[in-house]
């Protein structure tokens, strides 16, 4: 399924929590020898957890999640996308780090900070899908999704990049052959 995708367009693959990646954020990119069909075109990018690009002038922030599920487990909260908002407004992705939330020490530079404010802010491997439009106080306006597990939901989330609004694909996740 993964090589018929990229076989027709770009895609970003992130380590999370379950995969064989080293444990501790940020993750390394997943090697290239793990998707042997889908690898070898140039469409297809193992990126590392967190991941940050822009995309047609958009600007995406995204996580596998294993930083708002840490949130979650030690915080309260309404939802998940509350979590996710309130990383955006200390401007850090991992703010329980290193206390409940493995990670590499860093001396120079924290990796974690969001320096600058992005359109899409995602999280991957949640229960469900979720998406809120947030409005920041100098006009800034960002996306965020909650992006359910594939393997369990088989929802994939597509996002208009003209209005950054959200639409879902379900998709079987029988994977029998």
């Amino acid at each position: 399924m993964l090589t018929q995708l990229v076989a027709s367009l770009p895609v970003d693959i992130m380590p999370g929590c379950n995969d064989p990646a080293n444990f501790a954020l940020p993750q390394q990119p997943l090697h290239r020898c793990l998707f042997s069909g889908a690898s070898t075109y140039n469409t297809f990018s193992s990126c590392p957890n967190p991941h940050q690009f822009d995309l047609d002038n958009v600007k995406f922030i995204g996580t596998s999640g294993q930083n708002i599920d840490d949130l979650y487990r030690n915080s309260d909260a309404k939802d998940r996308l509350e979590f996710m908002e309130r990383t955006l407004k200390w401007r850090h992705l991992a703010p329980t780090a290193p206390n409940s939330l493995g990670c590499y020490p860093y001396t120079d530079k924290d990796p974690f900070l969001v320096e600058t404010c992005p359109h899409v802010y995602f999280a991957g491997n949640q229960d469900r899908y979720e998406t809120r439009l947030l409005k920041g106080t100098e006009k800034q306006q960002v996306r965020l999704i909650s992006i359910p597990r594939f393997c369990e939901s088989g929802i994939a989330v597509m996002l208009n990049l003209r209005n950054l609004e959200c639409s879902t694909l379900s998709f079987s996740t029988s994977f029998d052959a």
